[in-house]
Parts: structure tokens; C-alpha cells; sequence
């Protein structure tokens, strides 16, 4: 009843743009860790990453899940691979026995047998993995990490699946495009096919506002051509894929020159291992903290005079920090103002 209640409350207060607000978050990513086994050249920890490392505490998560009952959904991952905190699956079933549907995104290459038993005993909903290309030399120019074991990872979660008589995690690939991989779409698709995998979300490279590399990027034009190719390609096989939609959406993809508010401050947040929050996954460094969990109440970050300063500059459309400019995420907050445009509040 309360997350019902908290839900409908959240809707008017971001329909009506409010700086101070009662509803609390409905979603939060949490980073279980920020130690990872791979070095991905698109990711942000390699040389943005300026805290120490460090694993969450299964503590510190169950403070998380007291302090915000309204969580409806949380995703488990950060700037690290959920897999190498030992206490991963204890927080799935803290969670799932609230009620809250858990997605934990891992590259899945440190999933022994034993682990995928853990894994689906624990009870996630969703499992997305990082898998960028079919190609040995490709996957690890790009991951610094082995295809075999991922794929040994991945074998071993969907036998655990099987064992148990489990229908969930439901298991996507999460693949980003860039240059080095454009041209293997389909590849992925029928790896992820045969793999008994049940969805592929691919995701154009986020350069967050770091990377000037423009080996990473693919020119606009070429990157439609390569999507509506995989595309077509896709009718032989089954798998299902989000490619149509990013080629009916991609005007909307990344941040349109709009003054649409974010709406990020209102519904979600992003906690760091050590409790530092922040508006989304999309803000890298611990700069953007906007306060920290773990040393003051979360009710004091959330509604914090740094908080309602950011929701008054949003409200209007304002871009504050220089990763907001290339977010791709933002046809979601189109989504969410086309949705509170019929509440008629205004």
C-alpha cells in the first residue's frame, strides 16, 4: 500500500515541477562493488574513478532498504562486477523477500556453477550481461576480458535455470554499439539465440563527457545503416531485440535540443558502495555526490537544499553538468512528460 500510495504522489509532484517533495524514490541502481575483473575502454572507472575501492556491506544495503521502503525496483551494478562481492546474493533475497524487483548486470565471467546456482536460487528477476561481440580478439580489445569464460558464465546460469525449474532471471545481452563492433550485430543476436538467451538491448556507446576518441563512436549516418541491416537480418532468426525501436526512436535517443525537464530528481538515484548519492548512472565521479547515505539521514540528501536546487534548474529544462549534454537516456523523461501531461495538473 505504501509504494501505491507513494507512486501516485511522486506522478503529481513531478507534473507539478516541485523542489521539496514527500514522495521518495521508486528506483535506485546500487553498486555492489567498484572492483572489477575487466577494463572496459568505454567505462569511466579506468581513469575517472577517484574513490577507493571497496565492496558494499550487506549492512549498509539493508540501511539502504530501511531507509527507502518505497523502492519498487532496484538494479545491482556500478562501476564494478557484482559478482565479485560475496554478499551479492544475500542482498537479491533481502530485497526480493520486500517485494522489489532486482535486475543485477554482470559480464557473468566469474559465473562458476557454483555461483550460477547461487545466482538463480537468489531469486533476481533479470540478468543482463555485458556482450559487445562474438569475436574473441574483438570482445577483448573491447573488455579486456576473455569471450570463453563469459560464454562458460553464461552456460552455467542457464543449466542452474534449468535445474531448478526456475523461470527467472530472465537473461538479456546488453550490447553497446560502437566502431569496433557495429559491423557484428547480427553475430550477437544469433550467439545470444543459441545460447537460449531471451532478449538483446543494444545501446549506442555513452561517452559520458569524457572520451574526445572518436574511434569509439560510429558517424550517425553509418550507425542507422548498420541498425536497419541487423534488423532485417533478424527476421531469419527469433531472438527478441530492440533494434526497430532505436531506429524508430533514434531523434529522441540522445538529448534532444529540448527544454523538457529531466526528471531523474524526482523518481530515481544512484548509491555508491559507500553511500555517496547521485542523480543516475550517468554521473561517473564522486564530484557529482550529492550527499552521502551512510554519514546523514537519507530525507536530508533527498529533499537537501542541493537536491531542490537541482529540481528548480531541471523543472525548467537547464543543463547543469556537462554529462547531462550527451545522455542518451532521455527519451525515457519524454516518455514520463507525455504520461503526466494527462494528469492536467497545469
Amino acid at each position: 500500500m505504501l509504494k501505491k500510495i507513494n507512486n501516485s504522489l511522486n506522478k503529481i509532484e513531478m507534473a507539478l515541477g516541485r523542489k521539496k517533495i514527500f514522495s521518495y524514490p521508486k528506483y535506485a541502481q546500487i553498486e555492489p562493488t567498484n572492483r572489477c575483473n575487466q577494463r572496459c575502454i568505454m567505462c569511466p572507472r579506468n581513469d575517472q574513478m577517484d574513490v577507493p575501492l571497496g565492496d558494499l556491506t550487506l549492512e549498509n544495503f539493508k540501511s539502504i532498504l530501511k531507509q527507502i521502503p518505497t523502492l519498487t525496483d532496484i538494479q545491482l551494478n556500478g562501476l564494478g562486477e557484482p559478482l565479485l562481492n560475496n554478499d551479492i546474493f544475500e542482498m537479491i533475497k533481502c530485497a526480493k523477500s520486500k517485494n522489489i524487483n532486482i535486475t543485477v548486470t554482470s559480464n557473468l565471467a566469474l559465473a562458476t556453477s557454483e555461483k550460477a546456482k547461487k545466482l538463480v536460487a537468489a531469486g533476481p528477476d533479470l540478468l543482463k550481461i555485458s556482450m559487445d561481440s562474438t569475436d574473441p580478439e574483438i570482445y577483448h580489445s573491447i573488455r579486456n576480458g576473455n569471450l570463453e569464460d563469459a560464454i562458460t558464465g553464461i552456460k552455467n546460469v542457464i543449466r542452474a535455470k534449468k535445474e531448478a525449474g526456475s523461470k527467472k532471471p530472465s537473461i538479456w545481452f546488453n550490447s553497446i554499439i560502437m566502431n569496433k563492433n557495429v559491423d557484428g550485430l547480427i553475430k550477437i543476436l544469433k550467439l545470444a539465440e543459441e545460447l537460449g538467451v531471451d532478449m538483446v538491448r543494444f545501446k549506442p556507446i555513452d561517452t559520458f563527457d569524457l572520451y574526445s576518441d572518436r574511434d569509439l563512436l560510429v558517424e550517425r549516418n553509418k550507425l542507422i545503416e548498420r541498425i536497419k541491416v541487423a534488423d532485417e537480418e533478424s527476421k531469419k532468426i527469433k531472438i527478441r531485440h530492440n533494434l526497430s525501436h532505436l531506429i524508430k526512436n533514434f531523434s529522441t535517443y540522445y538529448r534532444p535540443q529540448t527544454d523538457l525537464p529531466c526528471f531523474s530528481p524526482w523518481y530515481e538515484l544512484y548509491i555508491q558502495y559507500y553511500g555517496g548519492v547521485r542523480l543516475c548512472c550517468e554521473f561517473y565521479s564522486k564530484k557529482y555526490d550529492i550527499g552521502n547515505m551512510f554519514e546523514e539521514s537519507f530525507k536530508s540528501v533527498w529533499n537537501g537544499k542541493k537536491m531542490q536546487q537541482i529540481r528548480a534548474e531541471f523543472k525548467k529544462g537547464h543543463i547543469l553538468f556537462p554529462v547531462c549534454k550527451t545522455c542518451n537516456r532521455f527519451q525515457r523523461n519524454i516518455q514520463i512528460h507525455n504520461k503526466l501531461k494527462k494528469l492536467k495538473l497545469k
